[in-house]
């Protein structure tokens, strides 16, 4: 994992803690630090993704996000507290019936967003198998490869012959035959 999976399994802790928090005391300042977690562990998640290649859960996560953000515009919508004066853009009228659906869809697909990106950031990569054949090569037998390869292009030093200190017990003199 990661130094951004970690971040991010970190704030998405922290932002659980935060969510139950703000159900106790319904208050905004802890309100806006638990969005604020939350986003913090959303962009760790996409930059852990970005970093391990995973392009698939991100168009995944992507899609989800465009989702939530189409839902909670429409929710916005039916109220009456979008920027336009306009029911749609599309200038037909959105169903005012039941405004709930609106907002519950942009709800769940925030959490399918969250949990594909999460998921994605801290799964680990399947190990990928040796190759068989003349190509494989360990990476032990490569370090000494490129070592060999280097010392016999090295030049030789012009150091002086070191003189080695004298054995501690004397050699006998070996019998002559």
């Amino acid at each position: 994992m990661g130094p951004s999976a970690k971040l991010a399994v970190i704030a998405t802790i922290v932002a659980a803690g935060l969510l139950v928090l703000t159900g106790l005391t319904l208050a905004m300042p802890v309100f806006l630090a638990f969005v604020g977690v939350l986003a913090l562990a959303y962009l760790a998640c996409v930059l852990e993704l970005v970093l391990r290649r995973r392009h698939v859960v991100l168009i995944i996560g992507g899609l989800a996000t465009s989702v939530a953000l189409a839902c909670s515009l429409a929710f916005l919508g039916t109220w009456g507290l979008a920027s336009d004066d306009t029911r749609s853009v599309f200038r037909t009228p959105l169903p005012t019936t039941n405004t709930d659906n609106y907002f519950y869809g942009a709800g769940l697909a925030l959490v399918f967003a969250l949990l594909v990106l999460f998921v994605g950031a801290i799964w680990r990569a399947p190990r990928r198998r040796a190759q068989k054949g003349p190509q494989r090569r360990s990476r032990q037998a490569a370090t000494r490869a490129t070592t060999a390869r280097t010392a016999a292009t090295r030049p030789a030093t012009n150091r002086p012959a070191t003189n080695r200190p004298a054995p501690s017990q004397p050699r006998r003199a070996q019998p002559r035959r």
